[in-house]
């Protein structure tokens, strides 16, 4: 039998959502122009639901960590005082922050903008050194005097103070923040459920509020949105091959595959799920990027490479690829793509470009 200690690296991605989004936050609140409600509405949500989210783990903390550590680590008892001290402090700059924000929200003038943009930096000053200390020295004592499963239901009374609703938001920040070895970890502890709820709902959902936020127009991507893309990207392509397209290996009632082409400038691999038809032997593939306004890369590649690394379901072979032209590609459009799921139509519309199709015939 082992002596297993809790793995306490969960709490440190958690603060790393804490010290970037108040940081954000700030800065969106200073830029966001005076008298624009709907903006400062946009930007009033996250931040309630940010603070929300830090008085959920703080709170969790307050009654699920620093009573144990009172009892079972009696030389650091100042310590964990300091600790409870600082989220006193904290506590006392978030609701400052709230009413500053009941007010903006309504009203964004710019002297409103300014003072709760200050408090914000203010809360974000105190509360880095918070998660610094508790990172080098409460951590510690967490894998010294608590077991695996009181760690575990640390974090679990925290997340279930969540609504469900609020699930895809949660998950999203997370993956932004998290390394490729975390997101692995991540993933692992997701039940089969969730991942599939995350695969097909909420990257699309975690995408379209984050844009909201962070004020990116139609057609264009902010950096931080870029990352949660190809994180989220990662995450369905990583549990498709841990469980040969088990999980994520549909969507919308049509199967998915595995595309890894040489980037056409790099030349690293790149791999993507994408909607398959089968067609003539081969399949079909078409570059929607669920409507957006430009092509996916992957299109690029392809045309540029002529061939690609398939995989579906279990078994995985090599490709000729090519990007249809003209006729072909507007009776496969027809014939094929609408034919069989109608609703691209809508994709092409809110692109506003001939949304491009590739057949891919496996090579011998």
């Amino acid at each position: 039998m082992t002596n297993a200690v809790p793995d306490t690296h969960d709490m440190v991605v958690i603060h790393r959502i804490f010290r970037r989004e108040f940081r954000l936050l700030a800065d969106l609140v200073r830029r966001a122009p005076a008298g624009d409600t709907p903006r400062a509405a946009n930007i009033a949500e996250h931040l309630e639901f940010t603070l929300t989210a830090l008085h959920y783990h703080h709170s969790t903390e307050d009654e699920y960590l620093w009573p144990r550590l009172l009892e079972r680590a009696q030389p650091q008892a100042e310590l964990v005082h300091r600790m409870q001290g600082q989220h006193e402090v904290v506590a006392g700059s978030s609701e400052h922050a709230r009413r500053l924000l009941q007010q903006w929200r309504s009203d964004p003038t710019a002297a409103l903008g300014r003072e709760l943009a200050a408090t914000l930096t203010r809360l974000s000053d105190a509360l880095a050194e918070h998660l610094d200390e508790e990172e080098a020295h409460i951590l510690p004592l967490v894998r010294d005097h608590l077991t695996v499963a009181e760690w575990e239901e640390v974090g679990r009374q925290s997340f279930d103070k969540f609504p469900r609703s609020a699930m895809p938001i949660m998950v999203g920040q997370m993956l932004e923040v998290a390394t490729a070895t975390d997101r692995d970890l991540f993933f692992g502890k997701l039940p089969p459920p969730a991942r599939v709820m995350w695969r097909l709902v909420g990257q699309r959902r975690y995408a379209r509020y984050i844009r909201r936020v962070r004020g990116v127009p139609p057609g264009a991507m902010h950096p931080a949105l870029k990352s949660a893309m190809r994180t989220s990207t990662a995450a369905a392509v990583w549990l498709y091959r841990r469980t040969n397209g088990r999980v994520g290996g549909t969507a919308k009632g049509l199967p998915l595959l595995l595309l890894t082409v040489p980037g056409r400038k790099t030349g690293t691999p790149r791999t993507v799920a994408v909607a398959c038809f089968r067609h003539d032997g081969g399949y079909v593939v078409i570059g929607s990027a669920g409507g957006m306004k430009n092509n996916p890369q992957w299109i690029g590649n392809l045309r540029a490479a002529g061939w690609a690394r398939i995989q579906l379901g279990g078994e995985e072979h090599d490709v000729d690829a090519r990007v249809t032209e003209g006729t072909e590609r507007d009776d496969l459009w027809a014939g094929v793509v609408l034919a069989r799921a109608p609703f691209f139509s809508r994709y092409q519309e809110k692109s506003g470009r001939v949304i491009p199709i590739a057949v891919l015939h496996p090579r011998p």
